[in-house]
């Protein structure tokens, strides 16, 4: 029983106000006291500054208790006007009320009090009464429709970021772990084909047999300083010195240089003169060979593959051949590894496509990447 009742005094105790709505109630508090200052506008009183002021403290926690202040503060505010003429030319309180009703109430609930705030200008309007001046009475309905109007405005506004930012970390998240899908998997293709080949390696040229297991190490080695990279991501702009930087087209050569190591004959060619490409694109053209030779090591069954890198002044093409079995290779991967390609070059501009030619057989990759991006 002692507990419940601990419970519901903490459910009622308010909350210590934040300090936004702190300077709010400041703000309001000096609009209402300045215009005592102003001659013939309002008549000085301490009772009725007063029971202004009281309509002015709950907005201390306008925002976290909105329907508790709105309630009070719009219930105050027409004990004033019943009683204090002239009233104040302008409700300062009330209309804070009403953007936030606007800006932070949803749903029936913003919709009952809103209702309620209508009737209560009415009611005000009654009470001084003003009803047959409708010019008065167009002001005060437009001042709290604006009110209003503005905290919906701000809210949507707020929901709009809130979406962009979601938005933007589920594209952060999926670029991750397309990196780590290409970088893991190509380590794994290469430690798999040098495991796979080590029996044999030591049974039948035991002097290769250490090579293969140079190459495991290798490739293990380069995936995790890669990974280490992609962690580095995730962490504050304090920690960039430690970042392992993610690879681009100058590291091009240690990749092929690991994949020949497997057995696979690879072959690089580069025609036309190379032209600038951000650091994105530069990834995503690393990414594309690398996944495309992974795939062939993991299912085209091949013995060599070729690498185009086809420059122009706007363009960068990247074809990667070999002599697998054809698109059979691909439905084996399910097009998962494809598809994130895709996905990967879409920032950049790219394009993918494929073919298996009837006439050689094989499988070729072609990714355009736009330079100068």
């Amino acid at each position: 029983m002692l507990s419940t009742g601990a419970h519901l005094i903490r459910a009622i105790r308010p909350r210590r106000p934040r300090r936004d709505d702190v300077l709010v109630a400041v703000i309001v508090l000096l609009l209402n006291s300045g215009t005592y200052l102003i001659p013939g506008v309002v008549t000085w009183g301490p009772w009725r500054y007063l029971l202004e002021t009281a309509t002015i403290v709950p907005l201390l926690w306008r925002e976290t208790h909105v329907v508790p202040v709105a309630v009070v503060t719009g219930t105050l505010t027409l004990v004033v006007t019943a009683f204090v003429h002239p009233a104040q030319p302008f409700p300062f309180a009330v209309l804070v009320v009403e953007y936030t009703i606007g800006s932070v109430l949803r749903g029936r609930t913003r919709a009952v009090m809103v209702a309620i705030y209508m009737v209560g200008n009415v009611t005000a309007e009654y009470l001084h009464k003003q009803m047959g001046n409708p010019g008065d009475f167009f002001i005060t309905f437009t001042l709290s429709m604006t009110s209003l109007f503005l905290g919906v405005l701000m809210q949507s506004e707020r929901d709009s970021l809130s979406v962009r930012a979601d938005r933007s970390l589920r594209t952060e998240r999926a670029r991750i772990a397309r990196d780590m899908h290409d970088v893991v998997g190509h380590a794994v293709a290469l430690m798999v084909v040098q495991a796979e080949t080590g029996p044999l390696l030591i049974r039948d040229k035991p002097e290769r047999a250490e090579a293969a297991f140079e190459a495991i190490s290798a490739a293990g080695r380069d995936a995790m300083a890669q990974l280490r990279g992609l962690v580095g991501t995730l962490h504050s702009d304090r920690e960039e010195a430690g970042r392992e930087p993610l690879p681009t087209l100058a590291d091009l050569d240690e990749l092929v240089h690991q994949v020949r190591r497997t057995g696979l004959q690879v072959r690089v060619e580069q025609s036309g003169g190379t032209s600038a490409l951000s650091p994105g694109a530069e990834t995503a053209a690393y990414r594309v060979v690398q996944e495309a030779l992974t795939n062939t090591l993991k299912h085209a069954r091949a013995s060599r593959a070729e690498v185009r890198l086809t420059w122009s002044p706007s363009t960068l093409e990247i074809t990667v051949a070999d002599n697998g079995r054809g698109l059979a290779q691909a439905s084996i991967d399910g097009g998962h590894g494809l598809s994130g390609l895709r996905e990967r070059l879409a920032p950049v501009g790219g394009a993918l496509s494929w073919t298996s030619p009837p006439d050689t057989g094989g499988f070729a990759l072609t990714a355009v990447i736009p330079s100068g991006q």
